[in-house]
């Protein structure tokens, strides 16, 4: 069993001190090996915090997938199962939250600039010998350097629960995705992985993405 200390804190408090766009990390609380809510300092944004996802959140979430991100942000990024199946409401989503929070097998982080989410993050691990990643960031945020903040996140969510690798699948024409999983340590395992999509109500495939893989040591 994976005990979470001090020190755990402290890692991750130093990981990400080390980016560019970071100047001070604040506040770091884990409970239960699970990041429950990190405080930082952004050089040109100011304040942030993320914090883990509770059925609250489901109007900002919605608002945030639906109107911080494009059509193609969101066909890129239609995270199961909160936005996959479609949804048509906060109350919907609130209702997937909920029965979410009955499962131990995930980490979903809102990043939030004042009361606002700015960016979403999750590892999931439905899968033990695959567990998987993403993340999206609004619109008018994009290309600040927070993509690389929510994956260093979730590279770090990884170590305390010990895995020892991490898969993200990514659209094949999502170019600036596949560059920032490399920066943050990703690499192609070759293969390509059917999409799940909905087309008239009915689960089809709809594109093949890309495989990439992080081992840690």
């Amino acid at each position: 069993m994976i005990k979470t200390n001090n020190t755990d804190a402290e890692n991750i408090r130093s990981a990400l001190a080390r980016l560019p766009g970071v100047a001070t990390v604040n506040d770091v609380r884990i409970k239960d090996r699970i990041i429950e809510s990190i405080s930082l300092e952004n050089k040109s944004l100011g304040r942030l915090v993320l914090q883990r996802l509770n059925v609250e959140d489901s109007p900002a979430l919605f608002d945030f997938y639906f109107r911080g991100l494009s059509e193609q942000s969101r066909n890129f990024w239609p995270p199961y199962p909160l936005f996959n199946p479609p949804i048509k409401s906060a109350e919907e989503l609130a209702t997937r939250i909920r029965d979410w929070q009955r499962e131990d097998d995930w980490t979903f982080l809102n990043l939030l600039k004042e009361k606002q989410i700015i960016g979403a993050c999750l590892l999931k691990r439905y899968q033990p010998q695959r567990p998987v990643s993403g993340l999206a960031v609004r619109e008018e945020f994009q290309k600040r350097g927070l993509g690389f903040l929510l994956q260093t996140i979730i590279n770090e969510q990884a170590h305390l629960l010990g895995l020892k690798k991490l898969y993200a699948t990514l659209a094949q024409e999502n170019i600036a995705s596949r560059r920032l999983h490399e920066k943050c340590g990703f690499k192609q395992t070759g293969r390509l992985v059917p999409h799940f999509g909905y087309q008239d109500g009915n689960k089809v495939v709809d594109r093949q993405e890309i495989e990439m893989v992080q081992e840690f040591n």
